[in-house]
């Protein structure tokens, strides 16, 4: 197929929370067409669904541009679908062929599929694994017959790479979310990981490309630009170029980092506070031999001082946190928890472990004694120190944190509502997950808009404050909770809040505030109405 008119469909099937992003896959794998003079920008499609939309609807879409090549980028979440779209494609058009790249084309590697999943099998033609710019475009022009073909991709040199932003395939849209490549490859060996796989070294993408498409991005109005790299701070000096040139061309575009605490300097930490940001930081769990297990290690001492930094310069950064990992237990998993709620990130996602086709951990699954599904997503369902049970408990406690810690933005005020209690915080949410709202069962019906669940943190906190003895400071404590409660509503969602104050407004406003105990000894009551109201330049409360 070394002709220049080729007709390629891309299919790029999202989760609804990811439906603003374009596909970034197909769209690299389309400009490198471009570039090898397979096809022209007129002959190439990227059709971006959901999950949700119907399988015939779908078809319908794929075939009405009467496609001779058909791409499909594979996720856990959409392998499925893909393989039952593929079948039905095969059957129908033979004469179309079907590729496929993505992190999930692992799955369907013939010896996998005869091994573990014998009643699926696999109609693509051609199954990229790994980078498949280069590959790509020289298997369709020697267009193989062997089917399956299975291409292990070498690391691209990213200098030579089309953009499929400049070469017009994937376009900004005003108001949406964008995911960007600014560097290729990654130095750790996380063992659950697919970056953690063959070449270690780092490739940037030359700056002059860099500088057209922020550009790009910016005239367009994007408004949140996903930085992909797997740690942006990998190399400290260019992550410090890198944000002196986000902050100076970046207009008003947030945006969205992963990095590694131990990398971080005070440089670093004041100048993601100088910028609009949230970072990630992986954290996964505290327990050395844990973590030894799958490819990692840390310093709590250390970690804890790094993300000091980003607490003194008021950066927004979130952890992660993993339960069911090898040589892990229950009980390691809620000294991880404490431990990252310690460092008040602004949130905290708690993930099952995955057992990731492709990665070393696959490889390592029965050394380990993991149990999991064989099917998307591969969640560890147990292993030896966490029993199914354990799982169940790990999982109600990562949904207690989701809502009362980082749903219930909770951050300013959390531990001090803890420290008169003397819990540690997995007890605590441990406590929280038996509130029952009224009519439901347990775990189902949970509210979600953030003063539904403030409702729900001040009864509990109410109930524990009362078994406990401690009625006197709970006055002191739903005035700390209630007053950031109106003030993230006034910031985030431009809600305007009228309060009853047991204390004075500029008492509850204070430092002193956050020792509870203290305030309560040193400070008598004074009732007090207040509004917060959201303003141009930011929340405002007043004494009505």
């Amino acid at each position: 197929m070394s002709e220049n008119n080729l007709r390629v469909t891309f299919v790029s099937l999202n989760i609804k929370e990811d439906r603003g992003t374009l596909p970034l896959g197909a769209g690299c794998a389309a400009a490198s067409l471009l570039a090898a003079g397979l096809a022209r920008r007129e002959g190439i499609f990227i059709l971006e669904a959901c999950v949700d939309d119907g399988e015939d609807d779908l078809l319908r879409r794929i075939v009405e541009n009467r496609p001779q090549v058909v791409g499909f980028s594979l996720y856990c979440w959409n392998s499925t679908t893909f393989a039952s779209l593929a079948e039905r494609l095969k059957a129908d058009f033979p004469e179309i062929l079907l590729i496929a790249g993505g992190p999930d084309a692992e799955r369907f590697v013939p010896e996998r599929l005869k091994a573990e999943e014998p009643g699926l099998s696999c109609r693509f033609d051609a199954l990229f694994l790994g980078e498949a710019e280069a590959s790509l475009p020289a298997w369709l022009a020697a267009t193989a017959a062997s089917s399956p073909s299975i291409i292990r991709a070498k690391p691209c040199d990213a200098s030579s790479l089309s953009s499929p932003w400049l070469e017009g395939i994937l376009e900004p849209r005003r108001g949406g979310a964008v995911a960007w490549e600014l560097t290729r490859g990654c130095p750790f060996r996380c063992t659950y990981c697919y970056e953690g796989r063959g070449f270690s070294g780092l490739r940037h993408f030359p700056a002059e490309r860099l500088e057209k498409e922020l550009e790009l991005f910016t005239r367009s109005g994007v408004k949140e630009v996903f930085v992909l790299d797997p740690t942006f701070n990998t190399q400290g000096k260019r992550a410090m170029s890198l944000l002196k040139f986000f902050a100076e061309k970046g207009g008003d575009i947030d945006w969205y980092f992963e990095i590694r605490a131990e990398l971080l300097d005070r440089a670093q930490a004041e100048a993601f506070a100088a910028i609009p940001c949230s970072l990630q930081i992986g954290l996964q769990s505290v327990r050395p031999e844990v973590l030894k297990n799958i490819g990692r290690q840390m310093d709590r001492k250390k970690f804890a001082s790094k993300i000091g930094l980003l607490n003194q310069t008021g950066a927004v950064f979130g952890l992660d946190l993993i339960y069911g990992l090898p040589g892990d237990s229950l009980s390691g998993f809620r000294e991880s928890l404490d431990f990252a709620l310690s460092l008040m990130p602004n949130h905290l996602d708690i993930f099952p472990l995955a057992v990731l086709p492709g990665t070393t951990l696959y490889g390592q699954s029965r050394e380990f004694v993991l149990e999991f599904d064989s099917q998307p997503p591969y969640l560890v369902k147990s292993q030896p120190g966490f029993s199914s049970g354990d799982m169940d408990a790990a999982a109600r406690l990562a949904r207690a944190c989701g809502t009362f810690y980082t749903k219930g933005r909770a951050v300013p005020w959390f531990l001090s509502i803890l420290k008169p209690l003397r819990m540690s915080p997995s007890a605590f949410l441990a406590g929280f997950d038996t509130m029952e709202p009224r009519g439901k069962t347990r775990g189902e019906g949970l509210p979600s808009g953030h003063a539904a669940i403030e409702a729900l943190q001040c009864a509990y906190i109410s109930r524990l404050y009362a078994r406990q003895g401690k009625d006197d400071l709970l006055p002191a404590a739903l005035d700390l909770l209630r007053f950031h409660g109106a003030w993230s509503r006034a910031f985030a969602d431009g809600e305007a809040s009228r309060l009853e104050l047991t204390y004075p407004l500029h008492l509850v406003e204070s430092p002193e505030m956050l020792d509870i105990e203290y305030f309560r000894r040193h400070n008598d009551p004074y009732p007090c109405r207040v509004a917060i109201i959201p303003t141009k330049d930011g929340p405002r409360a007043r004494i009505l």
